[in-house]
């Protein structure tokens, strides 16, 4: 077997537009698939892992030039999460592709889902909502005055941790969305939760650490090359990428 060679090639993007080619989104594995947006267009795949083949497409807004794509999706239980902007909430089946429910939000700013047993955390610029699983009713929803177009949060032990773009992270509780702690913080992230602790890289490229409970700073690291990507955990180490190396940490 060749180590390193293209094993097969999925949907192509469009020639790229004005602004250059189209960001890539994140894929997601699950059920044996492979579920992504298409770079460049409205659709949503899923895909066959072991030669790429279209298993189902699914395309919002097809004639409309004013649209975007979708963000990465959450899939769970059999069910694919995904939004996209303008302001979209979909959920699809994720064996045939068919529309489970859709949802048209106020808020213009729709990020990346994330998928719970307690229902779907829908984040958007200024707050955050929890829509139920099965047809995506509104439960609740927090303002948090924010001004949020590139995080993602992290959901865990029933609480949802997101920063607003602004100058906090905050905790919220998954069941209700109260506010559990808020923390100083600058700028977006991508937050994992880990050993009881909340890593988050910020905006000025310092990775931060947070009591679960307290929201307490319990360390901040500076790397002398940045930026940086968000973490990975594993046995007790941070394992994090900067422009050539990869970082290894541990607690002293």
């Amino acid at each position: 077997m060749r180590v390193g060679g293209e094993r097969w090639a999925g949907p192509q993007s469009p020639t790229p537009g004005f602004f250059g080619p189209a960001e890539s989104t994140p894929p997601v594995t699950a059920n044996g698939r492979i579920y992504t947006a298409v770079p460049g267009t409205n659709s949503v795949v899923a895909l066959n892992p072991d030669n790429g083949e279209v298993l189902w497409q699914q395309t919002h807004h097809k004639d409309d030039g004013v649209s975007g794509p979708y963000n990465r999706p959450a899939v769970d239980g059999g069910i694919v999460f995904v939004t996209a902007w303008p302001q979209q909430v979909t959920a699809y089946h994720a064996d045939t592709g068919d529309q489970h429910w859709h949802h048209e939000l106020e808020e213009q700013t729709v990020l990346p889902p994330v998928a719970t047993d307690e229902g779907v955390v829908i984040p958007t610029r200024e707050s955050v909502q929890l829509r139920a699983r099965s047809d995506g009713a509104l439960r609740w929803e927090r303002n948090l005055d924010g001004n949020a177009t590139d995080s993602t949060p992290a959901v865990a032990n029933g609480t949802i941790f997101v920063a607003d773009e602004q100058e906090s992270l905050h905790a919220l509780s998954l069941a209700t969305g109260e506010t559990r702690w808020t923390a100083p913080f600058d700028g977006k992230t991508t937050p994992v939760v880990a050993d009881g602790r909340v890593y988050a890289v910020d905006s000025r490229w310092a990775l931060a650490a947070f009591d679960v409970a307290t929201g307490a700073k319990q360390f901040e690291y500076r790397p002398s090359e940045v930026p940086f990507s968000p973490p990975i955990v594993g046995d007790g180490t941070l394992y994090l990428a900067n422009r050539r190396q990869i970082l290894a940490l541990e607690e002293a």
